[in-house]
């Protein structure tokens, strides 16, 4: 049984020795419920409310009809009273229209202010993944540049 309170637990302590500063993104690996239950409980620990990252992000770019938009700078101004930005259902980042690095989009909210995010492929060796090497929205990415939390194992990659 996973003990997603616990998980949380890592997320926060992992958030509060790091920083804003840091400009390293918090990123839940694994199972997608278990990357789910976790982001719930850092929401109820912290009243912050996790974000449809697809459905806010895709309404900023309409609303920006064509015109050029840094994305980072969108997404750190998304829900600005809350204490940490939880992203969820980030897969927009990887769309090769948008023609970004979804970790360095991450990276450079993560400056900007804490960021904990459920990264919705895997993370094996030190690469943080997202789809088949043959689909169009392939990413392989160094994962050295965000902290890694796997709410399965409760294993990260700060101590």
């Amino acid at each position: 049984m996973i003990d997603h309170a616990m998980a949380a637990t890592e997320a926060r302590r992992m958030l509060d020795a790091v920083g804003a500063a840091s400009g390293k993104p918090i990123l839940l690996v694994g199972d997608e419920t278990d990357r789910s239950a976790t982001l719930a409980a850092i929401s109820a620990d912290t009243s912050a409310m996790p974000l449809n990252l697809g459905i806010e992000l895709s309404q900023v770019l309409i609303d920006a009809a064509g015109a050029r938009l840094d994305l980072s700078t969108a997404i750190a101004g998304m829900r600005p009273s809350d204490p940490v930005l939880l992203l969820d259902r980030i897969q927009i980042l990887m769309h090769p229209q948008l023609n970004v690095s979804a970790v360095d989009t991450l990276v450079r909210v993560a400056r900007r202010r804490p960021v904990c995010a459920s990264w919705p492929g895997r993370c094996a060796d030190g690469r943080l993944r997202y789809a088949d090497p043959d689909h169009p929205e392939c990413l392989d990415e160094d994962a050295s540049r965000a902290l890694i939390l796997d709410p399965s194992t409760n294993e990260s990659t700060y101590r």
